[in-house]
């Protein structure tokens, strides 16, 4: 009885073994987060051979923002629109006077975007669990600043579900969990 009580507990122990991701971010001193009111999401940019990743993910962190309550976000489409007319292309660099004109036609206090750094399936033997690596960042309209950077990877990996061989967690189920972490760092 006290061996299986003692192997339950180690499994339990190694469960948390396994590399589930990390996080950074940064958050400009002097700034308070609740002035961020309303945000744009502009389209993120892919670094992955995956070509739906940046949308999912977009699409992932305006769900979050708003189950989380941390600002309102503007109707993808409506951003999309105003990228379209002021010429703003996916993965091109924002000056300040478009970050600036972009805020003002958005009526927003911040522009969201992002990188898609990973979306992919690792294998290590017959084991193979996602990874997702994913960078946000803020830009105050008034400067074209950033106020704002978090950048991480999360992974599927599980030891438990290796050693039993249980189905790890799919990758929409990781990215959720990287974007929630992500965006808790802004509060």
């Amino acid at each position: 009885m006290r061996k299986g009580l003692l192997l339950v507990l180690i499994l339990i122990l190694a469960g948390g073994c396994g590399s589930r991701g990390s996080i950074k971010s940064y958050l400009r001193e002097g700034v308070d987060p609740a002035f961020v009111k309303r945000v744009a999401i502009l389209k993120f940019e892919n670094h992955t051979e995956n070509k739906q990743a940046a949308d999912r993910l977009r699409d992932l962190v305006t769900m979050e923002a708003l189950a989380l309550g941390i600002f309102d976000v503007v109707d993808r489409t409506v951003v999309d629109e105003v990228l379209a007319e002021e010429g703003v292309e996916e993965g091109t660099g924002l000056d300040k006077d478009t970050v600036r004109r972009l805020g003002k036609r958005l009526g927003v206090q911040a522009l969201l975007v992002g990188s898609v750094n990973a979306y992919e399936e690792e294998r290590e033997g017959s084991y193979s669990y996602p990874v997702v690596s994913l960078s946000l960042r803020l830009l105050d309209v008034a400067s074209g600043e950033i106020i704002w950077k978090a950048g991480g990877t999360e992974t599927g990996y599980s030891l438990v579900g290796r050693l039993f061989g249980w189905k790890p967690e799919n990758a929409i189920e990781v990215s959720f969990r990287l974007v929630e972490r992500l965006l808790r760092t802004f509060k």
